[in-house]
């Protein structure tokens, strides 16, 4: 059996992700195809063969089709590893931007590390949540200089007040995610959707080969 799954982040992911894992194997599941886990280190919590497709490839062609002077931006650590390999497969410079939390887990601070000033920066990260991040990192880029900005993001999750913060937000002239959970374009102007399938079909096809 095959079972695809989407990274959803949050406090207990280990606690929950360990419980699906066992579930799934307990049904009998042999094998999961899954797109992009959150952490790497998820992979660690099945006792089966586990699939983790990465987007990077869909991605670059996809930034690649942007017109402007463009530069990538991770908007925290966390996505400076995917951020670098797409930056090295299309030869484009990339920031950083640095997020110092208050103890209750609030963003009080982001400091930028590099220099967009003049150049279209393109955040690039590997889930659009609640979008709160993404619009301060959005409003920073503006104000050092950035000419604009655009999202791409592997997992559209989009819960509660995203599609209006990015409706909302003149900083951000457009978010893309793929079609790992699906998605209401009517809501949002700004949002398009990059197709994935035929890569999980490819990965599929690998798997019972």
């Amino acid at each position: 059996a095959e079972v695809s799954t989407q990274s959803t982040g949050g406090k207990n992911v280990a606690i929950g992700l360990k419980l699906i894992s066992r579930m799934l194997e307990a049904a009998g599941v042999q094998h999961v195809i899954t797109v992009e886990l959150h952490s790497d280190q998820s992979e660690g919590f099945f006792n089966i063969p586990v699939t983790n497709i990465q987007t990077t490839d869909f991605m670059c062609k996809h930034i690649a089709d942007i017109p402007g002077d463009l530069i990538l931006v991770a908007p925290d650590a966390g996505a400076m590893k995917k951020v670098s390999v797409i930056a090295e497969k299309s030869g484009l410079p990339f920031a950083l931007i640095h997020k110092e939390r208050d103890s209750d887990g609030t963003i009080s601070r982001m400091t930028l590390v590099g220099d967009v000033s003049g150049k279209k920066s393109v955040i690039v990260d590997d889930m659009a949540d609640t979008c709160g991040t993404l619009t301060k990192a959005a409003s920073l880029l503006t104000s050092m200089g950035a000419c604009d900005v655009e999202a791409v993001m592997t997992h559209g999750i989009l819960s509660g007040p995203a599609v209006e913060r990015i409706n909302n937000d003149p900083n951000i002239s457009g978010l893309t995610v793929t079609n790992t959970l699906p998605q209401n374009l009517e809501s949002c102007s700004k949002l398009k959707v990059i197709d994935i399938s035929e890569l999980i079909a490819k990965s599929v096809k690998k798997t019972l080969s």
